[in-house]
């Protein structure tokens, strides 16, 4: 089996083969993928117009375009003299449209430039493109008398493909770690922070409460800290309601829906601040261990706080 690049080891013809690989991966596989996305939005239009029939219309078209992408790609490179040509253009018109269909539905925080989908489907479709057919083009030049022509293409795209789900799981942790670190750093009062050796922050949110700050103990069990915005309302505001009941001891109030042990556990910090405690689902936490171990941020802390919740390498 030849591989892709014609058999001419030096001179022009393979240096033109080169060019057209790279040019139809780099701009051609990324228009293409335009394509499933704009028939996407054509489809949405129909079906919100009372239009759905209309779609069955769409299947002879669709293929239509798709086999005239193939066929272009096709000529493209067999008139730079590119071995196993067809092949190459199936695979790159099936790669621009399978990515818009993995990211959209299996992978779509894997946005890696900013811009939205119309920008991040087209690069990556060119990334995944270049990199399958690029190890097509290097096998060419690895010993042997034969050459796997475009199975090592084939290979890198599946592979590629697979791994999409994988960074935009990253990438949503990234973006969810930036985020709780800014609402960190722009919080406009002292954060209290809980200072336990078996428990590790690992989030932060604005609920209606204030700023909560989420930790979890080595079984991966949820501790809620929050910081309250409106503590001149009293440790006891929501104790009326029906169904709770609050048990006031010194400085905490111990709320109780149905269960017998404490819902959330509020405390009176001596600077006029109230932080309550409460845990996540399953076994309830030791609140009142956890709340002997609350105290205020020291200074220059926040950023330590930002920086701990986006374990990540890139950071």
């Amino acid at each position: 089996m030849d591989g892709v690049l014609p058999r001419a080891p030096t001179g022009r013809p393979r240096i033109a083969a080169v060019g057209a690989i790279l040019a139809l991966c780099l701009v051609g596989a990324p228009l293409m993928s335009l394509f499933p996305l704009a028939l996407w939005e054509f489809s949405r239009a129909l079906t919100l117009s009372d239009a759905g029939m209309g779609l069955f219309l769409l299947a002879p078209v669709v293929t239509g375009v798709v086999l005239l992408m193939v066929w272009m790609a096709d000529r493209w490179l067999a008139g730079f003299g590119v071995v196993h040509a067809l092949t190459c253009s199936v695979l790159v018109t099936g790669t621009a449209m399978a990515v818009p269909v993995v990211v959209s539905f299996l992978a779509p925080d894997a946005a890696p430039l900013p811009g939205g989908p119309n920008v991040n489907i087209p690069f990556l479709t060119g990334v995944v493109s270049t990199l399958g057919l690029g190890a097509a083009m290097l096998s060419t030049r690895l010993p042997g008398a034969r050459a796997p022509g475009t199975l090592p293409a084939v290979a890198v795209v599946f592979v590629l493909l697979l791994l999409l789900p994988v960074l935009s799981e990253a990438m949503r942790g990234h973006t969810a770690a930036e985020r709780a670190g800014a609402l960190i750093r722009g919080y406009g009062r002292p954060i209290t922070v809980l200072d336990h050796p078996d428990w590790t922050l690992a989030a932060a949110h604005r609920t209606h409460q204030g700023l909560r700050l989420t930790y979890l103990d080595g079984d991966g069990a949820p501790l809620y800290v929050v910081t309250w915005d409106r503590a001149s309302e009293g440790i006891d505001q929501g104790c009326d309601y029906p169904g709770t009941r609050c048990v006031r001891s010194g400085d905490t109030v111990a709320v109780h829906h149905s269960a017998t042990e404490p819902a959330e556990l509020r405390v009176a910090m001596g600077d006029g601040r109230i932080v309550s405690l409460s845990p996540g689902c399953g076994p309830g936490a030791d609140l009142a261990a956890a709340a002997d171990r609350l105290r205020p941020e020291s200074p220059g802390e926040r950023d330590l706080l930002a920086e701990a919740l986006a374990p990540l390498p890139w950071r």
